[in-house]
């Protein structure tokens, strides 16, 4: 199920639980960002939860590859 599932499903998320997903969001997008691949629509409906309870990001279909450090995709 993805983010805007589970937030639709119980409405509230507990400030505990909002933590432990960011967490693992921000490293996700560092680990992207270190393989230079920039996600470019992140929404709730891209992030999925496994039955483990673990982030995956998903539908690449707007990212890219940077060729260098420092260059600006439009």
């Amino acid at each position: 199920q993805s983010l805007m599932e589970l937030q639709k499903r119980r409405r509230n998320l507990h400030e505990i639980e909002v933590r432990y997903f960011l967490r693992q969001i921000l490293l996700a997008v560092e680990y992207l960002h270190g393989d230079r691949i920039i996600h470019r629509d992140l929404k709730l409906g891209n992030i999925f939860i496994s039955e483990d309870m673990k982030i995956k990001i998903g539908d690449f279909g707007l990212a890219t590859t940077l060729e260098f450090l420092g260059e600006r995709k439009k």
